[in-house]
């Protein structure tokens, strides 16, 4: 009979994930699990020749992920609206059904999936909407000459499907739990601050103390500066910048001067930031994998536990 041939098994067999189908950021389950799992099924339908044990797993996960977020599958959402905001640097709103919410807690991420020339690419991406936002989404991406991935994300409108998985990671936070949060942020890597930040303000219980010290190439460049004005006006959070490419801060609006400097993030300009907490600082670090194992390094030298910070 056809249907059992081995010709027939094997091409319902799940093909290995690309090495570009793995966004490399640790997720549980990741590309590679999925895989072996449905490898595992297949193996296990075909030795009882019963293909229905393969249709029917594929039916649970389309259920599954008809409007919720999943870390197994993909679910579409639609991009609500497209905002640039520097040369490089894009905020994307996407739609949830009926006020419903993405269902994240703080610091995590979710995967998205993209097609350039037929090869299948996976990035991960942190929100930067509170994690309690209702009917929406938001996500800040940075978009780079090279990037296959920026390719199609520029190519993004208003109105467009695009598909996540997730959640996954996260930064396990309860109010209260620290005295004072040191945030380390370069460029995208504020995207993770952001809710956390919302959430203390948000919470008038919480009372811990943050100094956000974001790292951007010139005052251009700081992303989402109304909303990090705002923020700054809680008597507990004090927001920083430093400015690598910026001549001086002579143009800047006088409301930055005082706590923005040129230059680039130092050793020393860490400790003094850490002497400056008003009381002792958990750090928390976002960036480049270069900027990650660059505050990594300066901490340890400052004599830190690694159980005193955190890197997403």
């Amino acid at each position: 009979v056809m249907s059992e041939s081995g010709d027939d098994w094997l091409s319902l067999m799940p093909i290995e994930p690309l090495k570009s189908q793995c966004c490399g950021s640790g997720c549980k389950p990741c590309v590679y699990d999925v895989y072996q799992k449905e490898l595992a099924q297949w193996e296990e339908a075909k030795a009882k020749k019963d293909k229905s044990l393969l249709t029917k797993q594929k039916e649970e996960f389309l259920q599954s992920s008809n409007s919720e977020l999943n870390p197994d599958t993909f679910t579409a959402f639609k991009i609500s609206s497209v905002e640039q905001l520097t040369e490089d640097t894009y905020y994307y709103k996407f739609e949830l059904p009926e006020n419903s919410s993405l269902g994240l807690s703080l610091g995590q991420h979710i995967v998205l999936r993209g097609m350039v020339n037929g090869l299948e690419i996976q990035r991960a991406y942190t929100p930067v909407s509170p994690v309690n936002a209702e009917g929406y989404f938001e996500v800040l991406i940075k978009c780079y000459e090279a990037g296959l991935m920026s390719q199609y994300i520029k190519s993004w409108i208003e109105g467009d499907t695009v598909f996540w998985r997730g959640p996954f990671g996260g930064f396990p936070y309860s109010p209260n739990q620290y005295g004072e949060l040191l945030m380390l942020a370069s460029g995208t890597g504020i995207a993770p601050m952001l809710p956390i930040l919302q959430y203390i303000t948000e919470n008038e219980d919480d009372e811990t103390f943050i100094t956000l010290v974001g790292c951007f190439r010139t005052f251009e460049n700081i992303y989402l500066k109304p909303l990090l004005q705002d923020l700054s006006r809680y008597w507990n959070i004090r927001t920083c910048f430093v400015l690598s490419q910026e001549p001086s801060l002579e143009k800047l609006p006088w409301s930055y001067q005082e706590n923005t400097q040129t230059g680039h993030i130092t050793e020393n300009l860490i400790k003094k930031m850490i002497n400056s907490c008003r009381r002792k600082p958990f750090v928390l670090i976002c960036g480049s994998i270069a900027f990650n194992e660059d505050m990594t390094r300066c901490l340890k030298s400052l004599g830190l536990k690694e159980d005193s910070y955190f890197v997403f």
